[in-house]
C-alpha cells in the first residue's frame, strides 16, 4: 500500500487550513476595556504621522497639526496639545483577534504617545502599546494603518 498520496493530501490540507486562517484573520480593536486591567507587556514604535491627514489607529481617528515645537492632536472628539518630549495616553481599549470565525486572542491595550518633534512634513512620535496579554508583533501590526511609517524601537 502506497502512503505517498495520503501524506501529500494531508500536507495540502494543512497548507489550505493555514492559508484560510491567515486570510480570515481580523481584529476588532475598539471594544470597551475591562476594568482593573494591568499592562505588563510593552511594544514601542517610532511613528511618523502626516500633518493634517486623518489616520485611524486601532479604531480611533487621529489628526495631527504641528506649529513650531507644538503639536495639536485631535483624537476622536478630543483635542490635545503636546510639546516636544510630552507623553499622553491616547487610547485605552480592548481588542479581539479572530481567525476562521473563532476568537484567538483577547487583550486590553493602552496606547501612549511621546511627541519627539517634526521630521520634514511629519510629526515624529514614540507610540507605546501596552497590553494585558502578550501579543505577537504581527498581530499588533494589524492595528497600525499603512499610511503611517512605524518601526519597532
Amino acid at each position: 500500500m502506497n502512503s505517498r498520496p495520503i501524506a501529500l493530501a494531508v500536507i495540502v490540507l494543512i497548507i489550505v487550513f493555514i492559508l484560510a486562517a491567515v486570510l480570515t484573520l481580523s481584529v476588532q480593536p475598539d471594544l470597551p476595556p475591562e476594568s482593573g486591567a494591568v499592562y505588563p507587556y510593552t511594544t514601542t514604535y517610532q511613528v511618523l504621522l502626516p500633518d493634517g491627514q486623518p489616520i485611524a489607529i486601532a479604531g480611533t481617528t487621529i489628526i495631527v497639526l504641528t506649529v513650531d515645537d507644538e503639536l495639536f492632536l485631535r483624537i476622536g472628539d478630543q483635542n490635545e496639545k503636546f510639546v516636544v518630549g510630552q507623553t499622553k495616553t491616547i487610547s485605552e481599549r480592548k481588542a479581539v483577534f479572530r481567525s476562521l470565525g473563532f476568537s484567538i486572542l483577547s487583550t486590553n491595550y493602552r496606547i501612549d504617545t511621546t511627541y519627539l518633534g517634526r521630521s520634514g512634513d511629519r510629526a515624529d512620535f514614540f507610540l507605546i502599546i501596552r497590553t494585558s496579554r502578550q501579543v505577537p508583533s504581527f498581530l499588533i501590526d494589524r492595528i497600525l494603518p499603512g499610511e503611517i511609517r512605524a518601526r519597532p524601537v
